[in-house]
């Protein structure tokens, strides 16, 4: 199993551009990319499809709250110390936490795992509404629609927004929106975190090693 792990939690309204952001910078910088939804929608469909409690649970909401914390990390702890196993040591935890529930199990499944307090960095993508509701629409995803989106970012604004302000002071801030487009939010994003020690230190690492 690799060393230490380095966590940093990707915050920020639904179709803000979390996903295709952090697929980006795993790609572009050798990290795990691990979106909270994603992985719970997987499990839900294959290994955990016979545990009618969770599988409810994420079908009715997911992260946005209906799931226990301790549930939701316990799923997503198994998920990192397995690709440990494989070598991997940078995770960027795509959506989550989505609440303040969910950030106080994280943390301290982390001091139990890995003797770490709090992540590493917490990036926040601000996108205005009427932008996130027309690239919401605009994807065609399942059972999409403007209602879902209201709800979506409703919580997003009443739930998750505590564990933006929970971060405020160390967060690193990345705006999305039409007018700048998601490339030049990645290069506003990457010119930011070049000027955080601990991200080029992880860099200069992963660099030196080759692999994640």
């Amino acid at each position: 199993m690799a060393g230490k792990p380095f966590f940093i939690f990707v915050l920020g309204p639904p179709a803000s551009g979390k996903g295709t952001l952090c697929k980006r910078l795993a790609e572009d910088h050798n990290l795990y990319h691990l979106s909270a939804g994603d992985y719970l929608r997987y499990l839900i469909n294959g290994p955990l499809a016979d545990q009618a409690d969770i599988v409810d649970a994420v079908r009715s909401g997911g992260t946005r709250g209906l799931v226990r914390g301790d549930v939701i990390v316990s799923l997503l702890v198994g998920k990192i110390k397995e690709e440990m196993g494989k070598g991997k040591s940078a995770f960027l935890l795509d959506g989550f936490p989505r609440n303040l529930e969910q950030d106080k199990a994280f943390r301290e499944s982390m001091r139990y795992e890995f003797n770490i307090d709090t992540p590493d960095l917490t990036i926040s993508i601000s996108c205005p509404k009427e932008v996130a509701r027309a690239w919401y629409l605009g994807r065609k995803r399942g059972d999409d629609n403007e209602d879902l989106f209201n709800k979506r970012y409703s919580d997003y604004q009443d739930r998750d927004m505590q564990v933006v302000e929970l971060y405020r002071k160390s967060l690193i801030e990345v705006k999305a929106n039409g007018s700048l487009g998601l490339d030049q939010s990645y290069l506003e994003m990457v010119e930011t975190l070049s000027r955080e020690p601990a991200w080029m230190n992880l860099t200069s690492k992963n660099m030196s090693k080759g692999t994640p």
